[in-house]
């Protein structure tokens, strides 16, 4: 059996210019991205360029504080990387249920 397109799609978290700021400074994990909205959008597309070129399709998923922030409190999850990384994942998932 073939494997389809989910197989080999990423879901990328991607932060809007106007919502960075708040985000960045409720986040856990603040030493680990940079507080500068362009340079996390230089190293974001950079990123995004290397997954291409290995074949994988990226879906990128606008983190929005206000239900990301509701999601994290309802869990007593803390905002870092990973929660990040599994927030986009979910939302992606839930879009793909849509389609």
């Amino acid at each position: 059996m073939k494997p389809t397109v989910e197989h080999y799609t990423i879901a990328l978290p991607w932060y809007e210019p106007e919502d960075f700021a708040e985000l960045w400074g409720l986040a856990h994990d603040k030493d680990e991205m940079p507080p500068e909205y362009e340079i996390w959008h230089q190293t974001a597309v950079a990123v995004m360029n290397v997954w291409l070129s290995r074949g994988k399709a990226l879906q990128l998923v606008t983190i929005r504080p206000k239900p990301f922030l509701e999601w994290l409190e309802a869990r007593e999850l803390p905002n870092t990387a990973e929660t990040r990384r599994r927030y986009v994942e979910l939302l992606a998932s839930r879009a793909g249920d849509a389609a």
